[in-house]
């Protein structure tokens, strides 16, 4: 999507009220589908502490799982600087945009992306995946709540260049 066409952070900042992420490092993934992604990537490590993007063949992701995945690039800094690489079509349909292609820091508050790489920049100061609990206001009274697990990938075995990321979301009402 073109920059252009993009909304601008104070748009994205009237679509999620608040954030908040919650860290779980150890793993106790509950959405079957996020579990079957964690298995991937562990499947694709190898022995190795952190696969490559490349170790990873889109066949072995089970069908259902393919909507729910995200990759993230990490182009180092300092700054270190991401940018959506993909994003499943059960993230763009839950919050009804397509961000591919587009850098954290031009698409979003530096508060909103620090919140936002919660769990991928843990995952990459620990090089194993985390789980995250993600809870944002949404559109007046919903809100919306995420189980996610933030999945590091290094091409060179030592820095971490992509994060493989699954999420699950709900759309709740607050009563």
């Amino acid at each position: 999507m073109p920059a252009d066409e993009r909304p601008s952070p104070a748009q994205y900042r009237s679509i999620f009220g608040s954030y908040a992420f919650e860290l779980d490092p150890d793993l106790n993934v509950q959405a079957p589908v996020l579990r079957a992604a964690l298995q991937v990537w562990r499947d694709a490590c190898g022995g190795k502490a952190m696969p490559a993007r490349a170790d990873i063949d889109v066949l072995d992701i089970p069908r259902d799982v393919l909507a729910h995945i995200l990759l993230i690039d990490v182009e180092p800094g300092p700054p270190d600087r991401f940018r959506w690489r993909l994003i499943g079509t059960h993230v763009t349909s839950m919050l009804g945009r397509d961000s591919t292609g587009g850098y954290f820091d031009e698409l979003y508050s530096p508060e909103a992306a620090k919140v936002l790489l919660t769990g991928p920049r843990w995952a990459m100061d620990n090089r194993r995946p985390v789980r995250t609990l993600g809870h944002a206001s949404f559109a007046d009274k919903a809100h919306i709540r995420s189980e996610n697990v933030d999945m590091p990938l290094s091409d060179d075995g030592e820095r971490v260049s992509m994060i493989f990321v699954a999420t699950l979301f709900r759309i709740e009402d607050e009563d």
